[in-house]
């Protein structure tokens, strides 16, 4: 008996995902529970199980393929017997056990027999912005089915250089996202500079006893306290958008997407209640996130609930960057960006002197969130990063 795999809803809001490679090829047996494939979805890479136990019978896609929810993914002989002939659907696999099928004389790769080029809408995308003619690329694949790697050689072979670079689901996720946002939302944004002496000398202080636990105390980690404080004050901010009823939900809790740069691109996983986590927790977690990240292994749900974003370019930074205008992260309603903290130039009692400074850039939805709410949070927000030890006070 044949049953088909079909790909199933994996996370809230996800129409389709990307074959990344098979960990299986027709013939295997597989027991169920072990791991078959891993597909690319909104961020993340996700290991998908064998439902069944039995032989795989066919694999219906190529790496690289996308492919929406709800379609066949493969199809495996669940009786233990040999499995069914790789072109045998349910009605016709007892038909091919009855009669044999002939042996096949070897094909030569490139086109099918009957002069068709065989390979997949996203191989034939790839090789487009590759300048790869497809006619003089000789596939690998089953029949000669040409495959993303042999497009690649090809275009290797000729010694030119690719073209064009091919967006994979996590490009194509945000690029979706961030074009959302630009043209749904109503940016504004406000930038502003802090004082950050009083931040420096807590982060000093704190250090070695984040060390004593096994923990790197990173400025991430105290700004994200920060922001908690002052968005605990301001709920308009903490808040997400419900497009469908034109009305903003505010949260109790400060759920935080953190905006990393990995690999892949740009990642938001969200630690959650840091209003209600001590520093040091928030410490780990945020370590555990940024690392699952930068390894590839976030899950869907590690990067889903966030209720408001903070980007922290100071570790990236080399240049002396005073103010940027972040993107909102759909469908939260406002998002923070901080600097590097750098000693500058600046007025104290009416005396030139030098100084830490971190600048910020609030942008929020001005639909919802109007001049003085941000204003308000921007105030408050700037006088916990020069004065942190009240943003600790339930630590």
């Amino acid at each position: 008996m044949i049953y088909e795999f079909i790909l199933p809803d994996i996370g809230e809001g996800i129409s389709e995902a990307r074959l990344i490679n098979w960990s299986v090829k027709a013939g295997d047996r597989i027991k169920e529970g072990e791991e078959v494939a891993t597909i690319s979805t909104d961020k993340v890479d996700v290991e998908l199980p064998s439902p069944r136990s039995g032989t795989i019978a066919e694999l219906c896609w190529e790496p690289g393929d996308t492919i929406k929810v709800g379609s066949v993914f493969l199809r495996i002989e669940t009786r233990g017997e040999p499995a069914a002939d790789k072109t045998a659907g349910p009605a016709t696999t007892a038909k091919a056990k009855a009669k044999p099928k002939a042996k096949e004389k070897p094909r030569r790769p490139g086109p099918s027999a009957t002069g068709q080029i065989l390979a997949a809408p996203s191989t034939r995308k790839y090789a487009r912005e590759l300048g790869v003619a497809l006619s003089d690329v000789s596939g690998s694949g089953p029949r000669g089915r040409i495959l993303r790697g042999d497009v690649e050689a090809a275009a290797q072979s000729r010694g030119g250089a690719a073209r064009g670079e091919a967006a994979d689901g996590v490009g194509l996720a945000m690029a979706e996202r961030m074009s959302q946002s630009v043209h749904v939302l109503a940016h504004s944004t406000i930038n502003f500079e802090a004082r950050a002496d009083g931040f420096c000398t807590l982060l000093d202080k704190l250090a070695p006893k984040a060390e004593a636990r096994g923990l790197r105390l990173s400025p991430t980690a105290l700004f994200a306290k920060c922001a908690a404080a002052a968005l605990s004050e301001h709920p308009r901010l903490n808040a997400t958008i419900d497009e469908d009823q034109c009305r903003l939900v505010l949260h109790k809790d400060v759920n935080l997407g953190i905006a990393l740069a990995s690999e892949r691109g740009l990642l938001v996983p969200v630690v959650r209640r840091v209003n209600r986590i001590s520093l040091f927790a928030l410490a780990e977690q945020l370590a555990a996130a940024i690392g699952r990240g930068r390894d590839g292994a976030l899950r869907p749900g590690d990067m889903r609930g966030g209720t408001f974003t903070l980007s922290n370019t100071g570790g990236l930074e080399r240049a002396t960057i005073t103010s940027t205008r972040p993107i909102i992260n759909a469908p939260q309603a406002a998002i923070l960006w901080v600097s590097r903290i750098t000693d500058q130039v600046r007025v104290d009692n009416g005396a030139p002197g030098v100084g830490a400074m971190v600048s910020c850039s609030l942008s929020f939805d001005h639909r919802f969130i109007d001049g003085a709410g941000a204003l308000a949070f921007v105030n408050d927000m700037a006088d916990h990063i020069e004065s942190p030890g009240q943003a600790l006070a339930a630590d």
